[in-house]
C-alpha cells in the first residue's frame, strides 16, 4: 500500500519524465534495479578448492570458508508509466542520473 505523500514523491516516470497518470490508466510500475559484481578472488579460491576436492562443488561449498562471492554495486528504485513499460528499454539507461 502507498499513502498520498509517497505516491506524490514517485509520480513521475523515470523514462519519459511525465506523471505516470498521463496514459489514463490507473497503473504504473515500481522497478528495483540492482547491479552486482563478482568477487573474482573469492570465486577463484572456491574453484581451486573444488578442483582439489575432485571436482565436487557441493563438497567444496561445505568445506570452504563461505566467502561473499558477489557484492551489490548499485541499487535504484524507479517509477515507469504503462506507456513506457511497453517499450524496449536498455536497463543501463535506467540507471543513469537525470540532469
Amino acid at each position: 500500500m502507498m499513502k498520498e505523500k509517497e505516491l506524490r514523491e514517485i509520480a513521475k516516470c523515470e523514462i519519459c519524465g511525465k506523471p505516470f497518470g498521463h496514459t489514463n490508466l490507473p497503473m504504473f510500475f515500481r522497478i528495483q534495479i540492482e547491479r552486482w559484481g563478482l568477487n573474482i578472488d573469492a570465486v577463484t579460491r572456491q574453484q581451486g578448492l573444488t578442483m582439489v576436492l575432485g571436482g565436487s562443488a557441493k563438497l567444496a561449498m561445505v568445506m570452504g570458508p563461505n566467502e561473499d562471492m558477489a557484492e551489490k554495486m548499485f541499487s535504484k528504485e524507479i517509477t515507469v508509466c504503462m506507456e513506457c513499460a511497453t517499450k524496449q528499454i536498455c536497463i543501463m539507461q535506467l540507471t543513469e542520473e537525470k540532469k
